[in-house]
């Protein structure tokens, strides 16, 4: 009998679902939610899309312990960032790292990272 949730073991069901939040969440909705001058945060903008080029390369440009290894060494940093600015209390773009603001980001960047982790040696 198959394991219903073997799914979940693949990375790239989750660095695309982490491409399509971050790039939708994470990059269009905090232009589109920021206050202030928009040209003042085009830098960090173009940041955050690089990230997204990271997520697009290594879910559709490779596969198997390659893209294992890029799941969990561009998530796995994300992930912790996120816990860091929450001990420290810090902002960023005027959204607050709280335990309930960042709670989806944490399943969204550590789900590829432990996948990741996980599948370090498959073949």
């Amino acid at each position: 009998m198959e394991d219903p949730y073997e799914w979940m073991m693949e990375p790239k069901k989750w660095l695309i679902l982490a491409l399509v939040a971050h790039t939708g969440l994470g990059v269009i909705g905090n232009a589109n939610a920021y206050d202030g001058d928009v040209d003042g945060i085009l830098a960090t903008l173009g940041f955050l899309s690089l990230i997204s080029v990271f997520l697009a390369y290594a879910a559709f440009m490779t596969e198997g312990r390659e893209q294992a290894r890029l799941a969990a060494v561009i998530c796995g940093p994300v992930f912790v960032w996120f816990i860091v600015c929450m001990a420290m209390g810090l902002e960023f773009m005027s959204n607050g790292f709280t335990m309930g603001e960042i709670a989806p980001a944490l399943m969204v960047w550590g789900m590829p990272a432990l996948v990741g982790v996980l599948n370090w040696n498959d073949e």
